[in-house]
């Protein structure tokens, strides 16, 4: 998965922290969303081969992003309705249970240094249409 973001510091050769925008519900367009959504920005440790400064707008990619994003929300969903078939009080076991398999993999990865991120190239500063 790429995203577009800022660099934010520099750590020395090979590595940067760069801030990256969330995505909404309704993507990029904000300005013609009736809701008044405000996403946090995230602050991500890179690793970087190029020469970046602060402010440079960078293509970042991370490759574990869909992989995560899918198990933290189909766990704890498919053990519920996987207990469900086995029994209508076991679908809050395994919900419970699929929420126990997000926590360990949330600490599996910390352990092995966490989603990393890698600066793909630099980017010209995106212009922004309706801000």
């Amino acid at each position: 998965m790429t995203q577009t973001a800022t660099v934010i510091k520099v750590h020395g050769p090979g590595l940067c922290e760069v801030r990256v925008r969330r995505s909404t519900s309704c993507g990029d367009l904000c300005v013609t969303c009736s809701k008044l959504c405000e996403t946090p920005d995230i602050d991500v440790l890179a690793t970087v081969t190029l020469k970046v400064s602060p402010g440079d707008y960078v293509l970042i990619e991370s490759s574990r992003t869909l992989l995560l994003a899918a198990l933290v929300y189909l766990a704890p969903i498919l053990l519920f309705f996987i207990g469900w078939l086995i029994h209508p009080l076991a679908a809050g076991v395994g919900i419970l249970l699929g929420a126990a398999v997000v926590i360990f993999m949330n600490r599996f990865l910390q352990e092995r240094g966490g989603v990393t991120a890698k600066v793909v190239s630099i980017m010209q500063k995106p212009e922004r249409s309706g801000e």
